[in-house]
């Protein structure tokens, strides 16, 4: 299991070798406010919508995707995942607001599901059996309200077993930088138990602060879950540590664009 970066004139993005699916977690996308969706109904937003949809159309065109375009969500750190299909296949820019969840999923071909990451975790799952993908955003709240449980049964009700998914976790903040209060560390003791330990370690020199591994947080619910290690791949990269590549939404002071992580049968 490994990451690997491929290089696509002013784009880059990561994939893992276990998903065994067409899928990327893309770095920097645009901008700072190119995002795919805006109601503003301003013209004088029209240049940054000319722009967001000129990235898209060159991201469609180089990670291979289709014209019809990708699925979207609106995040709101939750744990509902919708299924999609060919019919809800959009391209940017996009004036309605899509629907709000932080993961999608389907059974169909060629239907590319997006979802968007600053620091919060990205994961992308395959049930190669099944013929299922999913895509979900686990921010430490949606890691706290058990995200991972949520695709893992989602995958399930489609006709997937555990021992068959495949789950790529992207690029996101790392321990390293993660610096949180206490309620982050009893979080995350409260959803895995035992199996926490060692993942919120006190900030040294810091009363009251811990340093939180949101990765290896979810990891290890997907391990409870039933997912082979095997299976599980985890990027290396700390989103916030590689700010100059990666939107960091800490580093930046919440003044950025997004990076897409997507999925496809």
């Amino acid at each position: 299991m490994a990451f690997s970066l491929t290089q696509y004139g002013d784009m880059s993005w990561t994939v893992s070798s276990v998903l065994g699916t067409k899928h990327l977690f893309t770095r920097r996308l645009g901008g700072v406010g190119d995002y795919p969706y805006s109601t503003d109904p301003d013209p004088a937003m029209d240049p940054v919508r000319e722009r967001v949809r000129e990235i898209w159309l060159r991201l469609r065109e180089r990670g291979g995707f289709p014209e019809e375009g990708f699925c979207f969500t609106r995040q709101v750190h939750g744990t509902v995942i919708r299924a999609v299909g060919a019919g809800d296949r959009l391209m940017p820019p996009i004036r309605v607001r899509p629907e709000d969840c932080d993961g999608l999923i389907t059974a169909e071909k060629d239907v590319p599901l997006c979802v968007f990451t600053a620091d919060c975790v990205p994961v992308l799952f395959s049930e190669p059996e099944a013929g299922i993908v999913c895509a979900v955003h686990s921010g430490w709240r949606g890691t706290a309200a058990d995200m991972m449980g949520s695709a893992v049964s989602a995958i399930g009700k489609m006709g997937g077993h555990p021992e068959n998914i495949r789950a790529a976790i992207g690029p996101a903040i790392s321990r390293c930088c993660f610096e949180t209060g206490p309620e982050v560390k009893e979080a995350v003791e409260a959803l895995l138990g035992a199996d926490a330990e060692g993942l919120c370690p006190p900030e040294d020199g810091v009363p009251g602060k811990y340093m939180v591994d949101l990765k290896e947080t979810n990891r290890r619910r997907l391990l409870q879950l039933g997912v082979k290690e095997e299976h599980i791949d985890v990027s290396p990269d700390c989103t916030m540590c590689l700010s100059d590549v990666y939107w960091s939404h800490r580093a930046t002071g919440g003044q950025r664009g997004t990076m897409a992580s997507i999925i496809m049968l």
